[in-house]
């Protein structure tokens, strides 16, 4: 077994997640996104994968003040995983300053090609049919209502998405692509995001907000489908 292999196991065997959002899966979703988008761009893989595997070894809820020291704390933890697997100081370093960077709560820029791979596939999981079912998770954990029935859109409110789930996509999810640093990542960031938009104006049927979608701020398709059930 490599080192690369082997750091991968101890990493599953260490991710413990009731959030699903967080989970096992997600880390393999990343990584093989990392695999992907790195070949790509001509990241260094002994570097990229392991910070893949290790960017969640903390994991700390989305509502929790100490939210943003997440990837801090992953990267401290990871240096003693990487040397057990026989990473030297600079190239645990560079894994480790991967890890720190690649957080979007930490808002930390990017000083390397694996970092900026990192980000790109950590937020790709946040969009696309993955990323619906993770915003819906993220949601329950913070007891938040899918929407506000009187104000669905936000026409007439501020947006609040620690309310909300619904007003995560225009807070952060459909603004998202404009923040990727690589070419590769960008593109599929702009198909997931038209995917988000085709199901929110399903959703803007199904739950009688108006055959119009005409929020600004959400880029929805100007013609909403139209409701086949009840409502």
């Amino acid at each position: 077994m490599d080192a690369v292999e082997a750091i991968r196991e101890e990493a599953r065997a260490r991710t413990r997640s009731d959030d699903a959002s967080h989970d096992w899966a997600h880390i393999e979703r990343v990584a093989a996104t990392c695999l992907s988008l790195g070949r790509e761009e001509g990241a260094d893989m002994t570097v990229l994968l392991p910070a893949a595997y290790l960017h969640d070894l903390v994991n700390v809820p989305k509502n929790h003040p100490d939210r943003v020291s997440a990837s801090r704390e992953s990267a401290n933890g990871a240096a003693e995983i990487l040397r057990r697997h026989g990473y030297g100081e600079e190239k645990s370093a560079r894994v480790m300053r991967a890890i720190e960077e690649h957080s979007f709560s930490r808002g930390l820029a990017c000083t390397s090609i694996e970092s900026r791979v990192l980000q790109d596939a950590d937020r790709l999981d946040a969009l696309g049919a993955v990323g619906i079912l993770r915003t819906a998770t993220c949601g329950a954990l913070m007891r938040a209502a899918y929407y506000d029935i009187d104000d669905p859109f936000a026409r007439r409110r501020a947006l609040d998405d620690r309310r909300f789930t619904l007003d995560h996509f225009p807070v952060k999810l459909l603004r998202l692509a404009e923040r990727f640093n690589t070419a590769s990542g960008r593109r599929e960031a702009e198909r997931r995001t038209r995917f988000m938009r085709v199901f929110l104006a399903q959703l803007t049927a199904e739950i009688g907000a108006g055959g119009k979608a005409d929020e600004g701020s959400w880029g929805l398709p100007v013609e909403a489908p139209t409701a086949t059930g009840p409502r």
